[in-house]
Order: C-alpha cells, then structure tokens, then sequence
C-alpha cells in the first residue's frame, strides 16, 4: 500500500505566468490541455480560478473553480432547506481536478478535496454558498461519493452531476468533533 503525502506537505498556490505547465501530465489529456492552455486565460478573465497543488516545487496536481447553482429539485429531499423559495441553491463548482499520474493513489485528490471544503467554507462567510458541484467523469464519480458526494437529480450524460450539501457536511464533521 502506497503511503499518503501529508496535507502539510503540499503547497496550494494560485496559478500564473511564472509557472512551468510543462511536465504536467494526468490520465486525462483534455485536462492537461486545459491547464496549459485555458487555465491562465480563464482565469485573467474572471471566468474561474485555478490553484494549483506543489511537492517540493513540483506541479503534482491542480484544480479549477467556477460559481455555480444547482436547481433546487436536483437536490435530494434530505438536503433541501425548508421554507426555502427560490428556484436554485448557490454553489461552488469544482470544474476541473487532476492529479499528475506519477501522484496519482498518494492522497493528492483528498488533499486537493480538504482545500476546496476550506474555500467554500471561507466563501461561504462572504456570499452565499450551500453546495458543492461537480460535473464528474464516470470514471471519476466513486471518487466523489468516498467524500460523501451524491448523485443530483439529473440524468447523467457524458458526466455524472454531483453535489455535497455544506451545510449536512458541516453538521457531520461537528457531531464527529
């Protein structure tokens, strides 16, 4: 079994022209792809925000978020909020996640995960942010729901929506406290 790469370890830094994309290689070419080409762009423009994940320098991994919303009868009965009258909760999307295949089963997806929680929770003392998306590959989607992820509401296509109530996650990590 493959030991895990502490948290403390890694370093999460947002992404800009001094970076060298180069080596950065996933299972995923459309991923590279963005991350070389699309990601600073994107990001000047204020369409999303990528962080990328450092060991020892070394890009090992990145991630891309975006604002988002999710209909409110995607959201499974359990994690509506009551008394609730718009059509849509606000979310977080996480648009893209990869990990560079030489990392890959070292706990840097978790990681990258434990960070995004920390930004939405950061985002939701500003704005309003209930939910957590993500538009997940089907090879990606048991990923996800190890993290307590569920399926929303929606039929799948070429990705599987996803979603993760802050708020019920929040609660549980209270009662695990």
């Amino acid at each position: 079994m493959i030991a895990p790469i502490p948290f403390q370890n890694l370093e999460f830094v947002l992404l800009n022209a001094d970076h060298d994309l180069s080596g950065f290689r996933s299972s995923e070419p459309e991923l590279d792809e963005f991350l070389k080409e699309d990601a600073l762009v994107s990001q000047n423009n204020l369409i999303s925000v990528t962080r990328l994940v450092l060991l020892e320098g070394v890009v090992v991994g990145y991630f891309t978020l975006v604002n988002d919303s999710i209909e409110v009868r995607a959201v499974e009965e359990c994690d509506r909020e009551k008394n609730y009258h718009f059509r849509k909760y606000p979310a977080l999307k996480i648009a893209r996640l990869a990990t560079h295949s030489d990392y890959e089963r070292f706990g840097i997806g978790r990681s990258m995960l434990r960070k995004i929680f920390a930004v939405s929770i950061t985002l939701s003392r500003h704005v309003g942010c209930r939910i957590i998306t993500v538009d997940a590959k089907h090879s990606a989607v048991d990923f996800y729901k190890k993290f307590a992820f569920k399926q929303a509401v929606r039929s799948p296509g070429e990705t599987v929506p996803l979603y993760l109530d802050l708020k019920n996650a929040l609660r549980q990590v209270s009662r695990e406290s």
